[in-house]
């Protein structure tokens, strides 16, 4: 798979300016479509975990260009949600229901 490093990165620039409003629509358009996937965030503060979405989407997005940079954070990042009970069945339903 290529990706198209230059629209991201511009694409990214577009929703800086309104990024709180951004991770919680993200948050809201989950639970929506995957009610299912809200008990898993019962016990989280919401605004904490926006802040964490956007923080981690900064770190890929800044080194989409320095791909073995991201390979030990995004392992360590799955690796937590395993922890937090998130299973490859979550993943797989949320992006066939995004396409």
């Amino acid at each position: 798979m290529s990706l198209n490093i230059e629209l991201l990165e511009q694409s990214f620039e577009k929703i800086k300016p309104r990024a709180d409003e951004f991770a919680a629509s993200f948050y809201e358009h989950l639970f929506t479509e995957h009610p299912e996937m809200k008990p898993l965030f019962a016990t989280t503060d919401m605004a904490k975990q926006e802040k964490k979405l956007l923080n981690a989407l900064v770190l890929v997005v800044e080194n989409l260009r320095n791909p073995e940079a991201l390979e030990p954070v995004l392992n360590a990042l799955g690796a937590r949600h395993i922890g937090y009970g998130a299973t490859a069945k979550n993943y797989r339903s949320c992006l066939s229901s995004s396409n």
